[in-house]
């Protein structure tokens, strides 16, 4: 069974009532003008404890290497950056809390809210309250320019490798697969997504979900095999990971198992020996892989240079996990930066407005628009190679 949303609309109702009823002044703030009255201050929130506190602690790397670069760069609006980081333990309820207390004391230039599967229950406060939003939540749903005026993402959606991912199974013939993903609101997503877009692709599909913090996955695999599908697909950024790669070396699985990217994002070499991986595909941003043209630009290598500096030399995560929180505080700070100002609205329609070479160190593709708040992705940004080991954040294919 799927989360329950209930409790998670009740906690983000009482923070959008809270909000709404806020002031446009307060420390942190400019009061919602288009003048800079001070240095631009960012508040980001992540999961820098609880069981994704690696990721957030990895993102927060990420952050601050941005924050390294506006300044190294001129910083905002001539003055240089600031940001605070707040542990939300990667809790959508004490992220909803958090943003409440945040929002009650005026409303903040910019807000990075949360790691991963809490993203979505700080969106509608954020929205709600009329604060310009920098995030990486991968679900198109808050690409809704209308709805979320101010809310911009910084990284592929699921239709991106969604799509991606059914071109490659059409390509290898598969006619039924079995897809296991995150039992949290970033698997519900992909569900979403990814199960209209197999029907359309003529592909028998048959989703199950594995708990976040689960330690065995056994009784998930063997429901999505049920089915006798000829494919596997692994889905989910989640510590339950680990327990889907050892349920898949349990049985014995030998039939075709694909990695979605969400899936490749985990820290692979920490949840399983690589002889565990034989037999699977993994899809990967291209701008993971290195030697491709992706890794090859300035803004990357501006970017890679930052955040190994500020790793002390050691990136244990693939490089996107920096990169989304790299680039999450590089757009809010882009945007303030062209809009002349605080002010969210403006901050938008510079963002909107903005060509590549307005957003020399923003890494993801320049292409937003009022109709479109999300890198422009396509399937040639993504590549399938088998398991490589990953060094300094990079994967690095064999031979």
């Amino acid at each position: 069974m799927r989360s329950n949303w209930t409790r998670l609309a009740a906690a983000a109702a009482v923070a959008m009532l809270a909000a709404s009823g806020c002031g446009n002044s307060g420390e942190g703030g400019d009061g919602g003008t288009s003048s800079a009255a001070g240095p631009m201050k960012i508040e980001i929130f992540q999961a820098l404890s609880g069981p994704v506190a690696p990721v957030g602690q990895a993102m927060s790397v990420g952050n601050k290497a941005a924050v390294a670069v506006v300044n190294a760069n001129g910083g905002v609006l001539g003055k240089d950056l600031e940001v605070s980081i707040t542990d939300d333990a990667g809790s959508p309820d004490q992220l909803a809390a958090k943003l409440q207390e945040l929002l009650s004391g005026g409303k903040p230039h910019a807000v990075l809210p949360g790691s991963a599967a809490e993203i979505p229950a700080g969106i509608p406060i954020l929205a709600n309250a009329g604060v310009f939003v920098s995030q990486h939540f991968t679900a198109n749903t808050f690409n809704d320019p209308k709805k979320y005026p101010l809310v911009f993402g910084n990284a592929h959606t699921i239709p991106d490798y969604t799509e991606s991912l059914v071109q490659k199974l059409k390509e290898e013939g598969h006619a039924s697969v079995g897809v296991v993903d995150s039992d949290d609101s970033s698997g519900q997503a992909f569900e979403a997504v990814a199960k209209p877009a197999f029907e359309d692709a003529g592909i028998k599909a048959t989703f199950v979900g594995v708990p976040p913090s689960a330690v065995d996955a056994t009784a998930q695999l063997q429901q999505a095999l049920a089915g006798k599908p000829d494919a596997l697909v692994f889905a989910g950024y989640f510590p339950g990971a680990a327990a889907v790669v050892s349920a898949r070396t349990k049985l014995g699985v030998d039939i075709p198992t694909y990695s979605a990217q969400t899936f490749s994002a985990n820290n692979l070499a920490d949840i399983a020996d690589p002889s565990a991986f034989e037999g699977i595909e993994f899809q990967q941003l291209a701008a993971n892989v290195k030697g491709t043209p992706q890794t090859e630009s300035k803004a990357f290598k501006t970017f890679y240079d930052a955040v190994l500096k500020e790793a002390g030399g050691k990136l244990p995560f693939p490089i996107n996990t920096y990169l989304v929180a790299y680039d999450d505080v590089m757009l809010a700070a882009y945007a303030a930066d062209l809009a002349g100002g605080f002010d969210p609205e403006q901050m938008a329609k510079a963002v909107e407005n903005a060509k590549p070479e307005d957003m020399p160190n923003y890494v993801m593709p320049v292409g937003f628009s009022s109709e479109n708040h999300f890198p422009d992705v396509t399937p040639e940004d993504f590549v399938f190679v088998p398991y490589s080991p990953v060094k300094d954040g990079m994967v690095v294919p064999a031979g």
